[in-house]
C-alpha cells in the first residue's frame, strides 16, 4: 500500500470512482498539517493522474471538519537548517507543478482552515470551491517565514497584485465570503449544500468532452506565460476537437432537439 494508498493510517487517501480521483489530506488530528511524508504523497498521487488516460477530474479535499489544512507542520520545520528549509521549498515547488501541469480539472473542495501551505495547495487547484465556514490566509510572516514554490505569484495571478499584497504582507485571513469577492475562489456554499455542490462539479467534468478539456487547459497554462503562444495553439485545439474529440456528435445532438448533458455552472 502506497503512502497515498487508501489505508486508514495514510497520510494522503486517494479513491477512483466513475472518472474521478478524490485526493484527501488525511492528518485530522492535526487539522491536516503538511508534513514531508504528505508532500511526497501528493507528488506520488499527481504524477500518477498524469498517467491515468480515463480520468476526469481530481477532487483534493481533507479529512475531519475543523480545516482543509492549517499549513505546514510546526513540530517538523521547527528544528530546519536553512538547506532542509529550501529543500522543504523544492519539494512544495515539485507538487506545485504536477498539479499544473495535468490536462484534467482539479476542484479543491476547502472547508474550515486553509493557511500557510494549505493554502498554498489550493491556489494550484483549477477551481476552487469553500464551505462557509472556510476561511484562508498566509500567517507565516508573523513568525518570519515566507511563502514558498512560487506561491505568491500563483496568489498574485489568481487574485491580483493588490489582494496578494495584502494578504502576503498582514498574515491576516479573510473569510470564504470575502475570498469569493477577491477571487480566490468560484463558490461558496452553505454546510448543508457543500458536498452535493462538489459531486455536482465533478459529475460536470465527466459530462464534458475530455478533449476539449484537455485542450481549453492547455491554452490556459500557456496564456499565463504568453498569450501569442496561446492564440496560436487556438486553431489547432479546435481541430482536435472535431478530430479527435466528440464536437460534432454532440452538435449534431443539439441539432436533433436533445441534450448533449453539458450543464452550467
Amino acid at each position: 500500500m502506497s503512502k497515498a494508498g487508501k489505508s486508514g493510517d495514510a497520510c494522503v487517501l486517494c479513491e477512483r470512482h466513475d472518472g474521478v480521483l478524490t485526493v484527501a489530506l488525511n492528518r485530522p488530528d492535526a487539522n491536516n498539517a503538511i508534513n514531508n511524508e504528505m508532500r511526497d504523497a501528493l507528488l506520488d498521487a499527481f504524477e500518477g493522474a498524469a498517467r491515468d488516460t480515463d480520468l476526469r477530474a481530481i477532487v483534493l479535499t481533507s479529512s475531519g471538519e475543523e480545516a482543509f489544512s492549517v499549513g505546514s507542520d510546526i513540530a517538523e520545520i521547527a528544528t530546519y537548517t536553512p538547506a532542509e528549509a529550501e529543500a522543504l521549498g523544492l519539494k512544495a515547488r515539485a507538487v506545485y507543478r504536477a498539479m499544473l501541469a495535468l490536462d484534467v480539472p482539479i476542484i479543491a473542495a476547502i472547508k474550515g482552515a486553509c493557511l500557510g501551505a494549505g493554502f498554498e495547495l489550493v491556489l494550484h487547484a483549477d477551481i476552487r470551491l469553500a464551505r462557509g465556514d472556510a476561511r484562508f490566509g498566509l500567517p507565516g510572516i508573523n513568525v518570519g517565514l515566507v511563502s514558498s514554490g512560487a506561491a505568491l505569484s500563483r496568489l498574485q495571478r489568481v487574485s491580483g497584485l493588490g489582494s496578494a499584497v495584502a494578504l502576503a504582507l498582514t498574515g491576516g485571513m479573510v473569510t470564504a465570503e470575502r475570498a469569493f469577492m477577491l477571487g480566490l475562489v468560484s463558490n461558496v456554499a452553505s454546510p448543508k449544500d457543500f458536498v452535493a455542490a462538489v459531486e455536482q462539479l465533478a459529475q460536470h467534468f465527466i459530462a464534458l468532452s475530455p478533449v476539449a478539456v484537455t485542450e481549453t487547459k492547455r491554452m490556459l497554462r500557456a496564456a499565463v506565460d504568453d498569450v501569442e503562444t496561446a492564440s496560436a495553439l487556438g486553431p489547432k485545439a479546435l481541430a482536435r476537437c472535431f478530430g479527435e474529440g466528440d464536437a460534432l456528435a454532440r452538435l449534431q445532438m443539439m441539432l436533433g432537439g436533445r441534450d448533449p448533458q453539458a450543464t452550467l455552472h
